[in-house]
């Protein structure tokens, strides 16, 4: 058993085509388009106990969750808002728009992560637009069917902002 702060060996190497073709935001991909993305996408380790990002850092990419669970809080040591594990993705807002995150992602196991950093996506919207094109419909869709679920504040929010800008 490894003691924490101890030093670990680094984590064999994961199949990332097997573990893009898992995540529910690729589902209508075909296994050539999720092999592109494998090829686009890099593997990023992060220990348990630690932030794989907190609220406030650059948000840059999107990553689906390839091995273990993170816990997303609003702030470091907030209550847990939610949980994403071994198919879910985050980040799609910071692939398409960059910013800042908005929540911290705190690692409750070990978690291995398939990234698509925004620089990775922009050469690829280069090379295989249509590749690219399909993953922005897959998170538009995405993102419309969380806005359609939005309950209480959140949805009176959506509503104010809509009307807001026709005003």
């Amino acid at each position: 058993m490894i003691a924490p702060g101890e030093l670990r060996p680094p984590p064999p190497d994961l199949d990332r085509f097997a573990a893009l073709r898992v995540a529910p935001l690729l589902r209508d991909f075909t296994d050539v388009g999720v092999n592109i993305l494998a090829a686009a996408s890099r593997q990023r380790s992060v220990g348990r106990g630690t932030y794989a990002f907190r609220a406030g850092d650059p948000a840059d990419g999107l990553s689906i969750v390839a091995r273990g669970s993170l816990q997303l809080r609003a702030r470091d040591g907030a209550d847990t808002l939610g949980e994403v594990q071994i198919g879910d993705a985050l980040g799609g807002l910071g692939l398409l728009a960059g910013g800042e995150h908005l929540v911290s992602a705190w690692a409750s196991t070990d978690v291995e992560l398939i990234v698509l950093a925004r620089d990775a996506f922009e050469k690829l919207r280069q090379e295989k637009p249509g590749a690219a094109m399909k993953l922005l419909i897959a998170l538009s869709t995405d993102f419309a069917e969380r806005l359609r679920e939005a309950k209480g504040p959140l949805r009176e929010f959506l509503a104010w902002q809509v009307s807001k800008r026709r005003g």
